[in-house]
């Protein structure tokens, strides 16, 4: 498995549409979109660390004000972020196989 990490990596990063670069570490969250699961101290977080040689990837539905901003912080670091607000358990299976974190 850890040989393969690596494509495993640039093929997550490609399907959600972030630059390709098996250096850059990659953080998934995988998860309701509700303060109970945490994703509130996430997105207030990704701020503090955004200008690191970073990407995040979070795959979830939950509350709408989450989901908004997840939007804006994609918006606003668009080579950074991703927030995919749906189910999709085939991407679930690639953020648990490609991200570092």
């Amino acid at each position: 498995v850890m040989d393969a990490k690596p494509l495993l990596k640039e093929a997550l990063q490609a399907e959600v549409g972030l630059p390709v670069d098996s250096k850059v570490p990659v953080i998934g969250f995988i998860g309701r979109l509700e303060e109970q699961k945490g994703s509130d101290i996430l997105a207030a977080a990704i701020s503090e660390f955004i200008d690191e040689e970073v990407q995040i990837i979070v795959l979830g539905t939950g509350k709408k004000q989450m989901e908004k901003q997840l939007e804006q912080l994609e918006i606003l670091f668009p080579d950074k972020v991703r927030g995919v607000a749906k189910f999709n358990v085939p991407l679930a299976h690639m953020i648990t196989a490609g991200a570092d974190f």
